[in-house]
């Protein structure tokens, strides 16, 4: 795991238009933690949920992946 994670201005754009509610998980898994073990089993997977339906983000996976429906690196 990296000591010092910087986020690009695209990723910082996205966490901010991210709701208050995801961003913690999302930076969590970001920097590489696995969010399912530092909240309740039900947070975890209603959260994965709205990542990845409204977001396009699959934290469930072991790769880091992001599908970019609606990051902001989505040109169309």
């Amino acid at each position: 795991m990296e000591q010092n994670v910087t986020l690009t201005p695209e990723d910082q754009l996205f966490l901010v238009r991210l709701p208050c509610k995801l961003r913690g998980t999302w930076v969590t898994w970001k920097i590489g933690f696995n969010p399912y073990f530092l909240m309740s089993r039900e947070t975890y997977y209603r959260h994965a949920e709205e990542l990845a339906n409204k977001y396009g983000v699959e934290i469930r996976s072991n790769n880091y992946h992001i599908t970019a429906k609606n990051h902001p690196n989505n040109t169309g």
